[in-house]
């Protein structure tokens, strides 16, 4: 028992499996500290990221797009379009804002077809960047020169390379006397030029206007590709619609320089305004033309139907027209002034589309329709007299042929001055402006969900390391799943521990420097009343009688005293699945609280490989049980007096070569029932179980059988093939001791009771 464990328990499940949240509490409150250093280190790190981290800020800038009118001609029955105005097409202008055509020219006007950046070592430039001053270059670390360490500045005004040297990164060295080069991935020199003139060599040149840096400080260069440029520079741009169908346009950009957001933001807006109104001129220049070769026909047409309608009306006298005459003049000019209007408009669109076309079809099939439902109207009056008829008909000609001529005059002079301006359907509503604090990172919101990660991670640590990492550490697991009492649990003592450390160290025999002995310890056989003071020896049942641990080791006697006291058989085997598990420690002060009840109790260490109770009574190993069962001593020598009333002591003796040999001859079973006779309790230390045979054999026939357990340090696997050896040797396996358990949280309310009473007694007496 030397080092604390501080591994965390096993949760304890319910008989489906599900976890009680008593047991998860009980879990996270034993390993708080755990949860909070894991929270600590996370927020620690996300800290650091927030200071090095490069801020990003978004300028926004609205623009709103305006329904474009559905007519281009604007030719509609008594000045009213022949549509419905449509909705905004957002989707659309969406798109063209994104388009390359907008895009492009703010791309080349804010060098975004260019990267320039320092060359630079990974988070070392970067934490060394954030104390430099920009403009004041700060010293080469480590002598590394070439790389830049903060307060570096350039700017690359324009750059022309080759399409094979195009998404290629290039080397800029910075030279004396305000001189650069540029290198070639090959270490090839491009060109060498000088800040504020243009440079040229062979295909490739170059403008840089500004250059701050030491000299031998490395700048990356990269000239993109047109497409490349264009496809990094979309991923900093958004344009969304604020709002369904509403026509309003939300313009952002992302860049680490504020201003520099704020301009290109703004850029775009301007250059799709700037496109939006060259096409919206374009196409009123084309509408425009259309009319004017349309006018001088429909002036013509309006001629020769206002002639023959005052012809024929002078041929016929002056007409006064009936009720019926009347109808039939209004209803044939509607349908009249709708179907002359459709085919201008198929006029028009067959100069940009064919007679196939969608658009095209569209218009023919209304013409089809209205013809149809004016050759219905026309069939009502038949009856009507053909001088009234025809007069009608001339009416309606010359009206139909006046408005479509007026609306188209009409319509010339709108579009004339629409061109002649400097508006279209899409207006900038609010221009974007320097935004003063950065989007990302989010400072407050990133360190509040730090604290909830760590927290997570935390906990996650500890129910991992419970599950998976660390040894079985509950006591009632081991009485739940393998149905083996557990008749206590010890917890871990720093006292021990310094014991531990002044224990004398044995040499390669086994045994102790004979000038290690206190005056008085005889390594063979003292006196029956010699009482040695507990200066002398290394227990921790004999310095700290009051500590914890021996508390507990009292309760383990009492479970021991129910299992054992009434047997025939008083030897008590104490064995543990592998090496560390404190069998020792348990063993030699479980045997001197047995002594102290006035009980005559013997304490052997059978461990003839690794036998380590003989130094904490401040004893030799030689002269044991390895010499007594090869005849090489006598019984009554081997027994020793160690100094406690009540306790006879055998070390294991010099290590010999075949211990299991040893265990298994007749003379070892003979001891047993001997010893059996002559003492109230044999206690028997072994060695682990599953390192070596010996406890096996031992505890076949030898009594009961103690399995001891370090808590967190055997698995649960480890546990089970134990018992199994335990049980296939013949060994009654009547409890477990779970040992070094490390004070819980949860449990420190009930060993602050025992701790209390047990000093409250201590000072009493």
């Amino acid at each position: 028992m030397t080092t604390p464990n501080l591994d965390a328990r096993f949760l304890s499940p319910t008989n489906d499996g599900a976890l009680h949240a008593r047991d998860v509490i009980r879990m996270l409150s034993d390993h708080v500290w755990t949860i909070v250093a894991t929270t600590l280190v996370v927020v620690a790190l996300t800290a650091a990221y927030v200071f090095l981290v490069t801020p990003v800020y978004t300028a926004d800038a609205l623009v709103r797009v305006d329904a474009p009118d559905p007519n281009a001609l604007g030719i509609a029955p008594q000045g009213q379009v022949l549509m419905q105005k449509a909705a905004p097409p957002t989707a659309a202008e969406v798109a063209m804002m994104q388009s390359r055509t907008v895009l492009e020219p703010v791309l080349h006007k804010y060098g975004y077809d260019l990267t320039v950046k320092p060359r630079s070592i990974p988070l070392l430039g970067l934490i060394s960047s954030k104390f430099a001053k920009a403009g004041s270059p700060s010293r080469a670390w480590f002598g590394l020169k070439t790389y830049a360490w903060g307060g570096e500045q350039i700017h690359v005004d324009t750059l022309n390379v080759p399409p094979d040297l195009e998404n290629v990164v290039l080397r800029l060295r910075a030279l004396e006397g305000n001189r650069y080069e540029v290198i070639d991935p090959d270490g090839e020199t491009l060109l060498t030029g000088k800040t504020g003139v243009m440079a040229s060599e062979g295909n490739v040149s170059m403008l840089v206007s500004r250059l701050v840096a030491r000299p031998g400080t490395e700048f990356e260069v990269t000239p993109w590709n047109k497409v490349n440029a264009l496809k990094r520079f979309s991923h900093d741009v958004k344009v969304l619609e604020k709002g369904k169908e509403t026509g309003v346009v939300q313009i952002s950009f992302d860049s680490s320089n504020p201003m520099l957001a704020a301009n290109v933001a703004n850029g775009i807006a301007e250059g799709y305004v700037a496109a939006t109104i060259t096409n919206h001129r374009m196409n009123d220049s084309k509408t425009l033309d259309f009319i004017n070769q349309e006018l001088p026909r429909l002036r013509e047409e309006l001629r020769q139907t206002e002639a023959k309608l005052t012809s024929y009306q002078s041929e016929a006298g002056s007409l006064q027209p009936t009720v019926e005459a009347q109808s039939y003049l209004q209803g044939g000019i509607d349908f009249q002034r709708q179907i002359a209007a459709l085919q201008l408009q198929r006029t028009q669109l067959l100069q940009h589309f064919t007679p196939t076309s969608p658009p095209v079809a569209n218009i023919d099939q209304q013409l089809a329709q209205l013809n149809d439902a004016k050759s219905k109207f026309d069939a009502r009056f038949n009856n009507m007299p053909v001088s009234e008829r025809k007069n009608v008909d001339l009416t309606r000609n010359a009206k139909v042929a006046e408005s479509i001529y007026v609306a188209m005059v009409n319509k010339a002079e709108e579009l004339t001055v629409r061109r002649a301006g400097t508006t279209g359907n899409v207006q900038i509503v609010d221009s974007a402006i320097r935004p003063a604090d950065p989007v990302s990172p989010n400072v407050p919101l990133v360190m509040g969900a730090s604290v909830g990660v760590g927290l997570m991670l935390g906990a996650l640590l500890v129910f991992t390391r419970s599950r998976l990492l660390t040894g079985v550490s509950d006591p009632h697991f081991i009485e739940r799943e393998m149905s083996v009492p557990v008749l206590g649990s010890v917890l871990y003592s720093a006292h021990q521990a310094q014991l531990d450390r002044q224990v004398p160290r044995r040499n390669f025999a086994g045994n102790i420097g004979e000038g290690m002995l206190l005056a008085g310890a005889n390594p063979t056989h003292a006196g029956a009343n010699s009482i040695l003071p507990p200066e002398a020896h290394y227990l921790l049942a004999r310095r700290g009688p009051h500590d914890s641990s021996v508390e507990a080791l009292r309760g383990v006697r009492t479970a021991l005293q129910f299992n054992v006291g009434e047997a025939s058989d008083k030897t008590v085997v104490l064995t543990g699945p592998t090496p560390g598990s404190g069998k020792s420690f348990v063993a030699a002060n479980l045997a001197v609280l047995e002594a102290e009840t006035t009980k005559r109790v013997l304490l052997i260490d059978a461990d003839m490989r690794c036998g380590r109770l003989a130094p904490l009574f401040n004893q030799p190993n030689s002269g044991g049980l390895a010499e007594l069962l090869m005849g090489k001593v006598d019984l009554e020598h081997a027994i020793r007096d160690v100094g406690i009333p009540g306790l006879s002591f055998i070390s294991c003796g010099a290590y010999p070569a075949n211990p299991s040999e040893l265990l298994m001859m007749p003379r070892f079973r003979q001891l047993l029932e001997h010893l059996n006779h002559r003492f109230d309790l044999v206690i028997i230390d072994t060695p682990p179980l599953l390192a070596v045979s010996d406890a096996a054999i031992i505890a076949n026939g030898a009594g009961k059988t103690v399995l001891i357990l370090r808590s967190g340090m055997q698995t649960e696997e480890e546990i089970t093939e134990t018992i199994t050896k335990l049980e296939r040797a013949g060994a009654w396996v009547v409890g477990v001791v779970f040992n070094a358990v490390p004070l819980r949280r949860s449990e420190r309310r009930s060993y602050s009771y025992l701790s209390a009473y047990s000093n409250h007694n201590h000072m009493a007496a």
